[in-house]
């Protein structure tokens, strides 16, 4: 698989998985979802991760 292939499956598995949880959240909460923030995580050797806050109406 070529490098833009394995980004662009990769883009859309995420917004698949933010869009079923904000679901989830929804319908746990009833509220409704207004920010979610990405924090990215790094070390010395480059990006880690990321620390994920939402915040809901």
């Amino acid at each position: 698989m070529k490098q833009e292939e394995l980004i662009r499956k990769a883009e859309e598995e995420i917004s698949a998985l933010i869009t079923k949880k904000v679901a989830e959240l929804r319908k746990k909460t009833e509220k409704e979802v207004s920010e979610i923030e990405f924090i990215p995580r790094e070390t010395m050797t480059g990006l880690d991760g990321y620390d994920v806050k939402i915040k809901l109406l």
